[in-house]
């Protein structure tokens, strides 16, 4: 595969997910101080494996969020023993509850994204559209799929993903309809996959 718009990309097995390979959360990035609006940084993003925190993966990066009108996150690795490097546009919104959100435009359809992911034999970060990457759940059963629901927004709010742990507080800056919501979400999902996992065990 070429570099960043050979147009290659468009080519991928739409069966692999989005767990498959490697993600890039600018939101993540962000919160760990590896991405800070209004500076210049860079470093290495460093991907460990979840079992045993083994690193799997690694790529330099670079990233100006100084100005936001002209912003942008530089990645740079070898793909198959060929270098790679090549810039992510950034742009921002205004949430309701104030400040700016940060998004990369993806680089091979432009659509404004929170991530951007990279399959096994994918040689660019694009969106989940631009490779049709599929999501775990979509080939998990209804309880595992409604658990995965639970779980991903008891860890958005920074909580535990045990669903028999109390539920996380409230984030602060959200507001508290943002946060009812998500949290009925949330427990809906769990009854719903305690329910499946009930008519499948014939509790």
């Amino acid at each position: 595969m070429g570099g960043s718009g050979s147009g290659s990309w468009y080519r991928w097995n739409t069966k692999t997910t989005i767990e498959d390979g490697l993600t890039i959360d600018l939101c993540k990035l962000i919160r760990q101080k590896l991405v800070v609006p209004g500076k210049h940084v860079s470093g290495p993003l460093i991907w460990n494996r979840v079992s045993d925190g083994e690193k799997v993966a690694s790529i330099g990066y670079e990233a100006n969020l100084i100005t936001p009108d002209t912003a942008w996150m530089r990645l740079h690795y070898s793909h198959k023993g060929k270098p790679i490097d090549y810039r992510v546009h950034l742009t921002t919104t205004r949430p309701n509850y104030g400040g700016l959100r940060w998004w990369f435009l993806c680089p091979s359809n432009g659509t404004r994204v929170a991530k951007l992911y990279a399959p096994p034999n994918g040689d660019i970060f694009a969106s989940r559209k631009a490779y049709n990457l599929a999501y775990q759940s979509q080939h998990e059963t209804p309880m595992y799929r409604h658990l995965t629901t639970a779980q991903d927004i008891r860890q958005r709010l920074g909580g535990s993903t045990y669903t028999g742990d109390p539920f996380p507080a409230k984030p602060k800056g959200m507001h508290w309809k943002t946060y009812r919501k998500l949290k009925d979400k949330s427990e809906r999902a769990a009854q719903r996959s305690n329910l499946a996992a009930a008519a499948y065990f014939g509790w």
